[in-house]
């Protein structure tokens, strides 16, 4: 068993509230100072009914590099992961934003966002509902990352779980995501037309397919043409895949060597509109705006491998093999290379599972909201237990 280290004062307790609670378990309302600059740390502390000492957790969120708030999908990852969690005999404390007192949220960097989820360990180390030898912190993509730079400082907690954690420096990372510029830039533009002629094209070649069977064309015949034209329509879409991550490494190493934020929005807002001839001036406008913002720039500069030789709680990989985001396969071979001197490391890919942790062919199928998978639930619930 894990002995108690001595609480830093690192923190001070502003405000706790009784919130309306379910019958599950009571809310309190939270906010906390961190030591990175002094600022206000907004949360949501949710514990089981009874005395306790309970297991903990805080939960970090996807915060999209520099962007203040999680997607919808996002959100609801940790809403329901919380949910599930408290019900279980778990105390949670959800970090939810910062910023100065009397001030708008602001996004942090990630060595601010660390140092706020070491505030909430602390925070947490004071309440004697909390059992401080199953003290954990939970991060969902970037928020993953958060929880395992903490971890490498003093006063680390005695476990991290990591849910779609990257292991690629920032700037590859987000070179390859569609939404590097904290949107979804493809509606109304050249991207959305060559998606759209990718859906005729794939009813076109069924509609041929049934005219040569109709025709005569053995089954043979019929399923090699559908082969041949997936197989250009896939070297199409790679094609034009590679042609887009291009453009946004350009666009990133623009926000990497133009320090002057104006001559580096202009840049960004006219190569946007060479790309998307169709967007919204006010797109552009967010758009070059999130770019630009330090935490974004530097989670450009982050490099999530020199820091993880020093994390030696344990830990949970877990990742969803179909994330679009966040490649399964590449990041955690990363995140296991930089973690290969802690022999307490767990790995765990989850099939048909996209970046929020929810069943992808639902969300293919049209379901809003997709579920969020209850194995992968269950399998974070049982893997903190099963640590001592």
């Amino acid at each position: 068993m894990r002995s108690f280290r001595p609480v830093l004062a690192a923190f001070c307790l502003l405000l706790t509230f009784d919130a309306p609670a379910n019958t599950l378990d009571r809310v309190e309302a939270v906010v906390l100072s961190s030591p990175a600059g002094g600022m206000r740390l907004n949360g949501v502390l949710r514990l089981p009914t009874g005395p306790g000492p309970f297991p903990a957790a805080v939960l970090l969120a996807e915060h999209k590099a520099g962007t203040l708030a999680p997607t919808p999908a996002d959100k609801q990852l940790l809403t329901n992961l919380a949910d599930y969690l408290v019900s279980k005999g778990m105390v949670v404390l959800r970090l939810e934003e910062r910023g100065p007192d009397n001030g708008p949220a602001t996004p942090g960097t990630l060595a601010e966002r660390s140092a706020d989820a070491l505030a909430a360990l602390n925070y947490l180390r004071t309440r004697p509902q909390v059992d401080v030898t199953r003290l954990g912190l939970i991060g969902h993509g970037e928020g993953g990352n958060v929880a395992l730079l903490a971890s490498a400082q003093l006063l680390a907690p005695t476990f991290v779980v990591t849910l779609a954690a990257a292991g690629l420096p920032g700037r590859e990372l987000l070179a390859t995501q569609p939404t590097m510029y904290g949107k979804v830039l493809g509606n109304d533009s050249t991207d959305a037309q060559r998606q759209h002629k990718y859906r005729l094209d794939q009813v076109a070649a069924e509609q041929e397919a049934a005219k040569m069977r109709a025709h005569g064309s053995n089954s043979a015949q019929v399923q090699t043409y559908l082969d041949q034209q997936r197989l250009r329509q896939k070297m199409a879409m790679r094609r034009d895949e590679e042609t887009l991550v291009k453009h946004q490494r350009a666009m990133l190493e623009i926000v990497r060597q133009t320090p002057d934020n104006a001559q580096a929005q202009a840049i960004l807002s006219n190569m946007l509109r060479q790309r998307y001839p169709n967007i919204a001036p006010e797109d552009v406008q967010t758009s070059v705006q999130t770019l630009t913002t330090p935490a974004y720039r530097n989670y450009l500069a982050f490099d999530p491998l020199p820091t993880l030789p020093k994390v030696q709680c344990p830990v949970l990989l877990l990742q969803g093999e179909d994330d679009a985001e966040v490649n399964a396969t590449v990041n955690l071979a990363l995140l296991k290379k930089g973690l290969r001197s802690n022999a307490r490391v767990t790995e765990l890919h989850v099939p048909g599972l996209n970046h929020a942790l929810q069943l992808s062919k639902v969300e293919a199928d049209g379901m809003s909201p997709a579920p969020i998978s209850p194995d992968a639930q269950a399998s974070i619930y049982t893997w903190i237990m099963s640590q001592k």
